[in-house]
């Protein structure tokens, strides 16, 4: 018996319309609450940084609320109270400064507020001069081949010298690829750096820093007195690559691109001058005295 094959096809689209009709429904979303966060006043409009670290509430009152990503508030900023919308831009790991656009629709007004997140860097066991408990921490990521790095110890010793109590200077490791040189010097430098004469080993480096080699270090090496048998121990011994992968880790996390990167209490330095190094110490020692103790 043949089966006419018009008839079988015609036949298939309501087939495949019952299966579909019949088999369990798969497609949904799930979710939950992952957190709530509790205004002092009415919220107006909400926005987050693009990275997720950050939200911002713009509540009324002129109020705006900027809380962590786990629920704290950090901080709250006074605005326009006519300021009804908000939006957000800006990415800190591309160095692109965040910033909160605000819009007023009864004034039909837009402003634009640029934020200065501090971050958070691990210098436990890192290289520093000044007081240890000081309460404010410049943080360096330098590079013993840049020609910019060797001129930022001018700026430091101006302000040690004027803040002896009050500033640390700590020097974290961020050699340049596109420097031969630069990774052999930072495990030269934390070698001397474990016989306690990171400092003066520092210095000779940049101002050899056109003639840096394998010899160069030893050299210098023996110019500052060290064990030439432990530094060349110490050289490239694991412990000091774990030190300086360590460090390059921290410069990612701070989202550090080049150097001299240089962080105040965890802000960056915009300028390095001297000028805007002294305003931030100023701003910090400005906070430790509003708030009573040192951060």
């Amino acid at each position: 018996m043949t089966i006419p094959t018009r008839r079988f096809w015609g036949c298939f689209p309501l087939l495949l319309a019952t299966l579909i009709l019949t088999a369990p429904c798969q497609a949904g979303v799930d979710w939950e609450v992952s957190n709530t966060l509790k205004t002092p006043t009415a919220p107006l409009d909400v926005a987050a940084s693009l990275d997720g670290k950050w939200t911002f509430v713009l509540a009324e009152g002129g109020k705006l609320l900027i809380y962590t990503d786990k629920g704290t508030l950090e901080d709250t900023i006074g605005v326009d109270p006519t300021m009804d919308h908000i939006a957000s831009s800006g990415l800190q790991a591309a160095n692109i400064p965040d910033k909160i656009h605000l819009t007023s629709s009864k004034n039909k007004t837009v402003q634009t507020i640029s934020l200065d997140f501090s971050v958070q860097i691990n210098i436990q066991g890192a290289p520093f001069l000044g007081q240890e408990n000081a309460p404010v921490v410049i943080v360096a990521f330098s590079d013993f081949e840049c020609p910019y790095c060797g001129t930022v110890g001018a700026l430091f010793d101006e302000v040690l010298a004027k803040h002896p109590k009050e500033v640390k200077i700590v020097f974290k490791q961020f050699p340049l690829t596109m420097h031969k040189m630069a990774q052999s010097a930072a495990l030269a430098s934390l070698a001397a750096h474990r016989q306690g004469k990171f400092w003066q080993y520092h210095d000779l480096l940049f101002e050899n820093q056109k003639s840096l080699s394998e010899e160069k270090y030893k050299e210098l090496a023996k110019k500052i007195g060290l064990d030439l048998d432990r530094f060349n121990k110490d050289y490239k011994a694991p412990v000091n690559l774990q030190t300086l992968e360590r460090d390059m880790a921290d410069a990612q996390l701070a989202g550090v691109r080049g150097t001299p990167t240089i962080f105040v209490n965890g802000r960056r330095l915009k300028e390095r001058n001297i000028k805007d190094l002294q305003q931030m110490i100023s701003q910090e020692l400005g906070k430790r005295t509003k708030g009573g103790a040192s951060r």
